[in-house]
């Protein structure tokens, strides 16, 4: 399905009340609204409770969502979820804490990007010139470097097919909100910005026999190197290339005077191909607005440290969309008040970096670690950025989504509908300080640990609705779906864990793990699948933190005990909850799923979760049956409303969020033929809403169906 995307800034703040008031500063994403209350003097109240309902709306039509977190004793936050994007709503909260009922209105950014529409220049490096026009191929500059010297606001840059060598560009100017620059390939046409050094040619000599390592004139000192396309791993010193003190296959040292290189299977280099980066960044966004980039593909950028494809320092309301980003380190960085970018519909990769040794890549200074998407450590935060519907697959970090300064937050950030696999290490960290940060509707598969909270201070982290299969062990380390332990300075503070799906058949490896050197408070969780193959929950902590779990599936092969906590072995999930008080409410059945092996991780008609998880404000409050389903994937399907206008039929459907689904017709009953229509769909809300485009007023019958994701 093609979209585009785009959005309305909605940033309101309201006071309420005499004198010194309280403070309301909603923050609005495409799907998603944080809210932020700051009180006038200390509370000891605990509880705000907020209402929804869109603008214009009956008073009756408020619906109660999810509370707000008491972060201190004046300042509450929260988050609305799920919402329409381009509306407007209306929120009333109420507390003991204030002196009378808040209201608030607040609209969520609409995702129809508005397109450039003044003067294109063609770009070619095939048989443009940079002393042309760019008004046309014929006419087209050679690079982008001088597209972005020319372009205005309203401008847009056609790369036509090739390779770019070009890197460490900067834009000059900003688009505006309605006259973006618009910099994009022409449809059908790979253009790829190469960040690779074309004039470095390696003549290799042996250089020490006895350690199988070769060398050959280099006089720079690239952080990173390519062996056949793929990353080459960096020795910093040259005595470890000699004799590695991990297993790693093969990798490369430089002095600045020459590359020295170990081969895999210590093989002589033969038709082995090395390259090297000319540049550090491919292009730079500071403090730039409003530019879209579109269909390019970004890779070989790795020259000095903090390498990237595309750097937004401090640079608003960005839009990066259907790129392809391979080695660079980074794909996208954000650092200081980079506010309400969107990263959507792209692919990152660092191949074969999920290969290598797990203590070669953390004990060697060598940098890849990063991920795709990485928020930078500022004293400035950076608030309202969106990355959405990418693919993150065969790294060492999928990604990190916090700063590490406190000062500094990652604020209101939405990573959701990604697809992340093949991790060494994290699948996705918010190792950190960051609020009202929302990760869900994930799918997270092979990886160490799937979503990394060490730490995540402030709060709150909210992670609902995701699932993270297929977890396993790095060397001696052993997996698990979200990863709490941390040495740090920084707490865990306010992490909410709903309807999460966790599921590994992987030997070894424990459904939830709680490590000795943790250190947290309000940790909740509720109706998440953990099942695993060794303890089913363990927590190594000597005394228990403050954590609230319960209505979880807690399941495990392992022989009793099948939970081991602060101390204390359990038998049973009874046992254990006796003792702690945790789980009073959770359940040891086995969860069945479709098709696991496919990693269908629906629920079929006879699972034991279905109608058995609580009910949360705002997170599950439209169940398809008596009440929602334990897990991330709600068990069923149902036809809301089917209506035919000039643009086809349209056919809401109620679906259990995050679920796959094809939309199917047929013109008879009686020995139906059915026919597809479009692709399969995600759901990204509980309501369906599908288009036929050639219904006509001629009998048409539809089913849903659900399909493997």
């Amino acid at each position: 399905m093609n979209r585009r995307f785009g959005f309305l800034l909605a940033w309101l703040v309201a006071s309420v009340g005499s004198g010194r008031a309280q403070t309301i500063t909603p923050t609005p994403t495409f799907n998603n609204l944080g809210i932020v209350v700051t009180l006038p003097a200390p509370t000891t109240q605990s509880l705000v409770r907020m209402f929804l309902k869109i603008t214009g709306a009956p008073t009756n039509d408020q619906r109660e969502v999810h509370p707000l977190s008491r972060l201190t004793a004046t300042r509450f936050a929260g988050s609305v979820f799920g919402l329409t994007p381009g509306t407007s709503y209306d929120l009333k909260l109420t507390s003991t804490a204030f002196t009378a009922d808040l209201f608030v209105s607040a609209a969520t950014r609409s995702d129809n990007f508005p397109d450039a529409t003044n003067t294109t220049y063609h770009v070619s490096p095939f048989s443009g010139n940079d002393a042309n026009t760019g008004a046309s191929l014929v006419q087209a500059f050679r690079t982008l470097n001088k597209a972005l010297t020319v372009a205005n606001a309203g401008a847009k840059i056609l790369l036509h097919d090739g390779n770019y060598y070009e890197g460490d560009l900067s834009a000059p100017r900003s688009g505006t909100a309605t006259a973006p620059i618009v910099i994009e390939n022409v449809p059908g046409d790979r253009p790829v910005l190469n960040g690779l050094d074309t004039n470095f040619i390696p003549v290799w000599t042996l250089y020490d026999a006895a350690s199988h390592v070769f060398r050959t004139p280099c006089t720079s000192t690239p952080e990173n190197a390519y062996f056949n396309g793929g990353q080459f791993f960096h020795y910093p010193a040259l005595a470890d290339l000699l004799n590695p003190p991990w297993n790693q296959p093969g990798g490369y040292h430089v002095d600045g005077a020459f590359l020295y290189a170990r081969f895999p299977n210590d093989t002589a280099p033969g038709t082995n191909v090395v390259t090297i980066p000319a540049h550090t960044t491919g292009l730079t966004l500071a403090q730039k607005s409003n530019l879209q980039i579109r269909g390019l593909e970004f890779c070989y950028y790795g020259l000095d440290l903090f390498h990237r494809a595309i750097y937004i320092d401090g640079g608003d309301s960005n839009v990066v969309d259907s790129c392809y980003f391979h080695h660079n380190g980074i794909g996208v960085a954000f650092k200081r008040a980079a506010d309400f970018n969107t990263v959507q519909h792209c692919v990152f990769t660092e191949f074969p970096i999920n290969t290598w040794s797990w203590h070669a890549v953390k004990d060697s200074g060598s940098d890849y670690e990063a991920g795709g998407v990485v928020i930078y450590g500022s004293t400035e935060t950076n608030r309202g950025n969106v990355i959405r519907f990418c693919t993150f697959t065969n790294m060492f970090d999928g990604s990190h989504l916090y700063s590490d300064t406190a000062t500094g937050p990652t604020e209101n950030l939405d990573f959701h509908n990604n697809v992340v696999s093949g991790c060494n290490d994290d699948g996705v960290e918010t190792d950190g300080a960051g609020s009202n940060c929302r990760i869900y509707f994930n799918r997270f598969q092979d990886f160490l640990t799937g979503v990394s909270v060490a730490p995540a201070a402030i709060g709150p982290t909210y992670i609902f609705r995701n699932i993270l299969s297929d977890w396993r062990s790095s060397e001696e380390f052993t997996g698990y779906p979200f990863k709490f332990n941390v040495s740090s300075s920084l707490p865990i503070e306010w992490v909410y864990l709903y309807h999460n799906t966790c599921v590994t058949a992987v030997p070894g490896q424990h459904g939830f793990w709680f490590k000795q050197y943790s250190n947290w408070t309000n940790v909740i969780s509720r109706n998440n699948i953990y099942a695993g193959t060794d303890y089913a929950l363990e927590n190594q902590a000597n005394v228990p933190n403050t954590v609230d779990f319960d209505y979880d599936c807690l399941f495990t092969r392992k022989a009793p005990p099948v939970i081991r906590w602060a101390g204390g072995n359990y038998n049973s999930l009874a046992q254990f909850a006796s003792a702690t008080a945790e789980e009073t409410h959770g359940i040891t059945n086995q969860p069945i799923f479709v098709n696991p092996a496919a990693h269908d991780y629906y629920l079929p008609a006879n699972s034991p979760l279905i109608d058995k998880a609580v009910p949360i404000p705002g997170i599950n409050d439209d169940p398809l049956g008596l009440a929602p389903d334990i897990g991330a994937l709600e068990q069923g399907m149902e036809a809301r409303k089917i209506s035919v206008g000039t643009n086809g039929a349209a056919i809401d459907c109620h679906v259990g969020p995050f679920g796959t689904y094809q939309l199917q017709s047929t013109t008879t009953l009686g020995q139906p033929v059915w026919a597809t229509i479009g692709g399969p769909i995600q759901a990204d809300h509980s309501v369906l809403q599908l288009t036929d485009p050639s219904a006509t007023n001629a009998q048409r019958f539809y089913r849903l169906q659900h399909v493997a994701p």
